[in-house]
C-alpha cells in the first residue's frame, strides 16, 4: 500500500473507478467533484471486453449485463448500400462481445459502489489550481479552504485546465467536429440491432446503439442515437438548423431509423458532445497524475473514452505499492504503448469518418470492406475495435 492518501479531481468514469479501485486497497481516497448534485446522465457507452474485465475485478459485471445490451457486430455503410464496417467480436474471441449501456447506469454503479467503499466525496468543490512539494500536493478550491494530500489525479476531462498546471510537455486541441446525441425508447416493433452507422463521404454520420435500461425497473430498452456535426454547425444548431430539418437529414441518410425519430420531439432532447485530442510527453510529474480523457482524450470514432478511464483505473491500482511519485512513474510505463498506439490510431482514422475531406472517405469506402473481408486484416480491425491492441504489427495488452 502506497503512502497515504490521494486526492482525486473529476467524478466521471475515470475518477470514480480510480476511487473504487484505490480505495479497494485501502488507500485514502478523497474524490473533489466541480458539479454540486452531479446526476448520472450521459451518451451510450460501447465497453470492451477489456473494460468488461475491469468492471468484473470491481464485482458490478453482472448488474452492468443486466442493465445494458450485448453487441455482437458492428456495421457501417454508405447510401448506395457498400458495406465500410463489418466486424464481428466473434471472429476475434467465441465469447467476446461489446457491451451497450447507458453513460447513466454506468455512472450509478460506480458512485454507489465508491460511497459503500467509504470514499470522502466532496461536491461542489471546484478546483482551481494545485502546488507540489517534496511532502505533498496542496489543492486550491473555489470558496473553500485549500486541502492537503500525499498526491493528485486529474481526471477531470479532455478540457482540463488543471493538466496545464503539470510540468510536462502536452497540448489538449478541440476537435472540429463533434455531435448531437440522445437516448430514444426503441418504438414497438423496432428491430434489435447490433451497432449500426451509416455515411455520405466524411461529412454526415449517424450512428445507434442497443444500450439497454437506464434502471433495473425500466421496461423500455434503449437506443442511443448519435449524428456527427461540424463545430461552426454544432454551435446554435436549435437556431441554425433546427430540429425538424436535422430529424429530416438523418431519415434522409438512414430511412429506417424514422420510426425511432419519432420518439424525438424536442430540441431540448438532444445533448451537445465535443472532443479534444490530448497528447501528453507523459502523464506524471511527481506526486500529480493525469488519467482518462484529462490525458488522453481523443475523438469517439474508436469508441475507447470509457473503456480506456475502466484500463487506467485498473493499471494504476496494480501499480499501488510504495511511495507516489514511484507509483505514477511506473504506471505512465505500463500504460504507455497501449494508449500510444490508441491515440495514434484515432488520429489517423477520425479524418476518414469526421472531415470534409475527400479522398480519405473514398478510400475508405472502396478498400475498407474489401480488406475487412481478409482474416488477418479483420483480426487486427476487431483487436482494435476490442481494446487490446499495444502495437501496430504486434502486441496484446493483458490485464
Amino acid at each position: 500500500m502506497p503512502e497515504a492518501g490521494v486526492a482525486i479531481v473529476g467524478a466521471g468514469v475515470a475518477g470514480a473507478a480510480a476511487a473504487i479501485r484505490l480505495a479497494e486497497r485501502g488507500v485514502p481516497v478523497d474524490l473533489y467533484e466541480a458539479v454540486p448534485e452531479p446526476r448520472p446522465i450521459g451518451a451510450g457507452l460501447l465497453l470492451q471486453p477489456t473494460g468488461q474485465r475491469v468492471l468484473a475485478a470491481m464485482g458490478l459485471l453482472d448488474e452492468a449485463l443486466a442493465l445494458g445490451t450485448r453487441v455482437d457486430r458492428l456495421f457501417g455503410d454508405t447510401p448506395s448500400g457498400r458495406a465500410v464496417l463489418d466486424m464481428s467480436y466473434r471472429r476475434f474471441h467465441p465469447e467476446a462481445y461489446g457491451l451497450g449501456i447507458q453513460r447513466g447506469a454506468l455512472m450509478g454503479m460506480l458512485w454507489r459502489r465508491l460511497r459503500e467503499l467509504g470514499v470522502r466525496w466532496h461536491c461542489g468543490a471546484a478546483a482551481q489550481g494545485f502546488e507540489q512539494d517534496a511532502d505533498g500536493v496542496t489543492l486550491r478550491l473555489a470558496h473553500r479552504e485549500p486541502a492537503r494530500h500525499a498526491a493528485l489525479i486529474l481526471a477531470n476531462g479532455s478540457f482540463s485546465r488543471l493538466r496545464e498546471g503539470m510540468r510536462v510537455a502536452q497540448h489538449g486541441r478541440p476537435f472540429p467536429w463533434g455531435a448531437v446525441w440522445t437516448v430514444l425508447p426503441a418504438p414497438p416493433g423496432f428491430p434489435q440491432i447490433e451497432l449500426r452507422q451509416r455515411f455520405r463521404s466524411a461529412s454526415q454520420m449517424i450512428g445507434l446503439m442497443p444500450v439497454g435500461k437506464a434502471h433495473a425497473e425500466d421496461a423500455e430498452r434503449g437506443i442511443n442515437l448519435f449524428w456527427s456535426l461540424p463545430l461552426a454547425e454544432l454551435d446554435g444548431w436549435q437556431e441554425r438548423t433546427g430540429l425538424d430539418r436535422l430529424k429530416q437529414q438523418m431519415a434522409t441518410l438512414f430511412p429506417e431509423v424514422s420510426p425511432l425519430l419519432t420518439g424525438l420531439r424536442d430540441s431540448t432532447q438532444l445533448r451537445e458532445a465535443r472532443y479534444a485530442d490530448v497528447w501528453m510527453s507523459r502523464w506524471h510529474d511527481g506526486r500529480v497524475l493525469a488519467i482518462g480523457d484529462c490525458a488522453h482524450g481523443m475523438s469517439p470514432q474508436l469508441g475507447q473514452g470509457a473503456n480506456m478511464a475502466l484500463i487506467d483505473a485498473h493499471e494504476l491500482a496494480c501499480e499501488a505499492a510504495g511511495d507516489w511519485p514511484g507509483v505514477f512513474e511506473r504506471y505512465s510505463r505500463r500504460r504507455r504503448a497501449h494508449l500510444r498506439f490508441y491515440g495514434q490510431a484515432s488520429k489517423r482514422l477520425t479524418p476518414m469518418f469526421q472531415s470534409h475531406a475527400v479522398v480519405a472517405p473514398w478510400l475508405r469506402d472502396r478498400f475498407f470492406g474489401w480488406g475487412g473481408r481478409l482474416p488477418y486484416i479483420h483480426q487486427q480491425s476487431i483487436a482494435t475495435l476490442a481494446g487490446v491492441k499495444t502495437g501496430w504489427l504486434w502486441g496484446r495488452l493483458k490485464l
